[in-house]
């Protein structure tokens, strides 16, 4: 069975849009998974998984596949690593190749990021 990763801060409103989406998402052949820290994949057989959270400067619902193309934050302390960095650094460490991820935008009405997150796991990955 894949699993769905979901990451978010079901407090914080403009991180909260993947946990609401994963209480009402349901897919034969899927099991969603709460996640609280970046630390959580390692848990996790991240072959058959895909990430579920809300991404910075997008305007849809979207499917990143490239690690590489992740952009995170400014580093100061370990309290600053992100899920992109955390990715980025399982590549370099050679324990991760790819990763599917599924980005929502911070912001987006919620129905419709349902809808889209729906039709892109069956299109993609059933």
């Amino acid at each position: 069975m894949k699993k769905i990763l979901v990451f978010g801060n079901p407090y914080l409103k403009e991180d909260n849009l993947a946990v609401k989406i994963a209480q009402k998402l349901s897919i034969p052949g899927f099991k969603l998974e709460q996640c609280s820290k970046p630390e959580d994949l390692l848990n996790h057989d991240l072959n058959n998984s895909i990430i579920l959270d809300v991404a910075k400067g997008i305007d849809k619902v979207e499917l990143f596949d490239n690690i590489d193309s992740l952009e995170f934050s400014v580093i100061f302390s370990a309290h600053d690593f992100d899920l992109g960095f955390f990715l980025k650094l399982m590549k370099e460490a050679g324990k991760l190749k790819t990763m599917n991820i599924i980005g929502l935008p911070v912001g987006y009405d919620e129905d419709k990021a349902l809808s889209e997150v729906k039709a892109l796991i069956r299109s993609v990955f059933q």
